[in-house]
């Protein structure tokens, strides 16, 4: 009996091993995953030419704060994500201009923003930057097929490593016209898969809420959002989380 026992322990742990592989190996199949860490190579060769905002810092305590926040989205996950890890970067940024995005696996955040925010608020941000990936957003913005869209920026990153880039040409623009801008309804996709994970940390007891992504954006804007009535984006966003929009179900209705 007892080797019947040990044999059915090898048995599970095998099966746990492979669902993990699987998990594991998921993301490296995904063509975003790719994208993300070409634009990190461009960002790394930019920070050394001519845009240290994109600089690499070391900030132990600051990228703590972060992952803290992330561990805590995966400790307590409201869906099954593509990717078992993201790799936090904390770039310089520029002064007075806190910022964060995600390509792939890789979620970029400025020094700045992570000093600005509480705990509660930063998950909030990184829930929403996490959404972005989640989705693959870039990937749906991106106005070339995946291999032209490779091309150019491996183009991109020869030129600014080489030291060739032109001076008169900015690398943030010219990627920002490769990659296009983020339309309004993906950020609303991103807020609304941020809103159901928040809101299911707070029923865990966690002291999370949906109100966590309005209220680290008022601090980042410097006024209560909610109060804007405007047409502009971030006003329809606040509207939208205020409303709960997000409790309709799907967040795929945007």
């Amino acid at each position: 009996m007892r080797w019947k026992s040990v044999f059915a322990v090898k048995v599970v742990l095998a099966c746990l091993m492979a669902v993990q592989a699987q998990a594991s190996v998921a993301q490296y199949v995904s063509p975003d995953y790719y994208l993300g860490q070409l634009v990190r190579g461009i960002l790394m060769a930019a920070s050394q030419v001519s845009h240290p905002q994109f600089k690499e810092i070391e900030a132990p305590e600051i990228k703590q704060k972060a992952e803290q926040a992330l561990h805590k989205i995966y400790q307590y996950p409201a869906f099954k994500y593509r990717y078992d890890k993201l790799s936090i970067i904390i770039i310089q940024g520029l002064p007075g201009e806190p910022n964060g995005f995600s390509f792939g696996n890789n979620m970029f955040l400025t020094k700045s923003i992570v000093e600005a925010l509480s705990s509660a608020q930063l998950t909030a941000v990184i829930a929403h930057e996490l959404a972005h990936s989640e989705k693959a957003h870039n990937m749906q913005k991106t106005p070339l097929p995946l291999g032209a869209a490779a091309y150019q920026l491996k183009t991109i990153y020869d030129a600014v490593k080489a030291g060739q880039w032109p001076a008169g040409r900015d690398l943030v623009a010219s990627m920002q016209d490769l990659l296009a801008t983020s339309g309004l309804a993906m950020e609303l996709q991103a807020d609304c898969v941020a809103a159901q994970q928040l809101e299911h940390m707070n029923r865990q007891g966690l002291p999370n809420s949906a109100a966590d992504l309005n209220s680290a954006t008022s601090v980042l804007m410097g006024f209560d959002i909610t109060t804007d009535t405007s047409d502009d984006p971030s006003a329809v966003r606040a509207q939208a989380l205020v409303n709960k929009v997000y409790e309709q179900g799907s967040c795929d209705i945007f």
